[in-house]
């Protein structure tokens, strides 16, 4: 069970250093040119970052994988190390 344990905490630490890169290279709403929050208009011209297109999109769907496998592994690492340590695993 130990080793299972390793194995998770390793590529926790893979998937969170790969979270954390995509999450860098993400260009932020101000840096699109839009709106503060991307929405309505500014002097007469709509926003164009109501919709993501092509790398940005893509980025968004990794960066929305990435958040929940991280999740997913920290509750099961937390879950496995509290079964070793209160000595419920075999």
């Amino acid at each position: 069970m130990s080793i299972l344990l390793t194995i998770l905490i390793v590529v926790l630490v893979i998937v969170s250093i790969l979270l954390i890169t995509i999450i860098a290279i993400q260009t932020t709403k101000s840096e699109q040119g839009g709106a503060g929050m991307g929405w309505g208009t500014i002097g007469g011209q709509a926003s164009t970052s109501i919709k993501k297109f092509g790398l940005e999109a893509k980025l968004g769907q990794i960066t929305t994988i990435l958040a929940v496998t991280f999740i997913s592994l920290a509750f099961i690492v937390c879950i496995i190390d509290a079964q070793i340590r209160h000595g419920l695993a075999r």
